[in-house]
């Protein structure tokens, strides 16, 4: 838990601040959503083997690499002074969040029974949150601090950069607690002849491909709009960092206390309708920030929206593991990272070219309509799966 923290109180500032610095040291829009889409391409290229990997040299291990390659990757994203040197250290980042996508869940179930999963994905997912809270307000305020002891402007790209560096030390400072905790003994793996095989056996069981499926649309929908939440709120309402952090701040906060209340939600209702229900719930809330022009309604809506769409997030991850055996549970994680990493490459540059010439209004609708596709699909996917609640 204490990794959780510190490398997401890092992540969190990188989060609020990496657009804007891309954006003020004067690329445009087209240009970060090709630099986000080959984060995630490279996190779905190397997503499946990392996620083999882990299995092989164990989830402590690539935990490590993990910050190792993600802090690497930042650093050099902030201090890279041509854009060719910044899409490799994009590719290097993208390495690090496989690894943290394969690793992350497998470590989760790996130490806790299936009983304890649903609460234990959503206390680490709502640390995660609670963290980001305070990641974001100290974000949102470092730019101008630097900015009156530098002598320069508070959105200026130097002041950005000052502050993602800090972001940078921050995320590998996480390396620490990562170093004392003492791994359980893993399943022997197999032999790396045989990877391809199993990641073939599990893409022909139908609950796997119908967990692809439903990971990919949404990771279709949410790679077009959610990476550039900041930048709406700058370009509609010319909000200041500093409000823009508090705004952020609190965003994380209703994540985290959203999923908090996902087991509870789920032991009532079980975890597929719990899931599916929040997710439909959140899209009126998606609809009110896209098109409405009163700036208290809209931080309103983005408030709502993120706390109920995200409330399903560690149930869904915790459904996924259990649909794997202990062995497996690295290339499980590993292969639905690689699937949201295809709707995070595609529709991060996709979304730079609408914005440039048509808005974001279009990607609104059609976020929207992926997250509907893709809740009726897990009803009608999962309906009979979970146990009546």
């Amino acid at each position: 838990m204490a990794m959780i923290g510190i490398y997401g109180l890092g992540n969190s500032i990188f989060q609020l601040l990496f657009n804007l610095f891309i954006l003020a040291r004067g690329d445009d829009l087209a240009f970060l959503g090709l630099l986000k889409s080959s984060i995630s391409l490279a996190a779905l290229v190397l997503g499946l083997p990392l996620g083999m990997l882990t299995d092989r040299i164990g989830i402590r291990r690539s935990m490590l690499l993990g910050v190792i390659c993600s802090s690497v990757g930042i650093g050099a994203l902030v201090l890279a002074p041509v854009d060719g040197l910044l899409l490799l250290a994009a590719a290097v980042l993208g390495i690090g969040n496989a690894l943290f996508r394969a690793a992350g869940p497998a470590f989760i179930a790996q130490n806790t029974t299936e009983d304890e999963q649903p609460t234990a994905f959503s206390l680490q997912s709502s640390l995660r949150m609670l963290v980001a809270f305070g990641g974001s307000i100290v974000g949102g305020a470092i730019p101008g601090w630097f900015a009156v002891r530098l002598g320069i402007g508070p959105e200026s790209a130097a002041a950005y950069r000052a502050t993602l560096l800090i972001a940078c030390f921050t995320m590998g400072l996480s390396l620490i607690p990562l170093l004392v905790i003492r791994q359980r003994k893993r399943p022997e793996p197999g032999p790396l002849v045989g990877v391809a095989f199993s990641i073939g056996s599990l893409l022909r069981r139908q609950d796997v491909r119908r967990l692809v499926v439903t990971q990919l649309i949404i990771s279709l929908g949410a790679g077009l709009l959610i990476p550039y939440l900041n930048i709406f709120l700058k370009v509609r309402f010319g909000i200041s960092d500093h409000l823009l952090g508090w705004v952020f701040a609190i965003y994380q906060l209703l994540i985290g206390v959203g999923t908090l209340a996902a087991p509870i939600l789920s032991e009532r209702w079980g975890e597929v309708r719990t899931i599916v229900g929040t997710q439909l719930a959140s899209l009126p809330f998606l609809m009110a920030l896209g098109f409405t022009p009163v700036l208290p309604v809209a931080i309103g809506a983005l408030w709502l929206r993120a706390m109920l769409m995200n409330m399903g997030n560690p149930l869904y991850t915790a459904f996924a593991m259990r649909q794997a055996r202990d062995k497996e549970r690295g290339k499980v994680g590993a292969l639905l990272g690689a699937t949201s990493s295809v709707g995070w490459m595609i529709g991060p540059g996709v979304s730079g070219l609408v914005q440039q010439h048509l808005g974001f209004s279009p990607l609104f609708l059609t976020t929207g309509a992926t997250y509907l596709l893709a809740s009726l699909l897990m009803h009608l996917f999962f309906k009979e799966v979970e146990e009546p609640a």
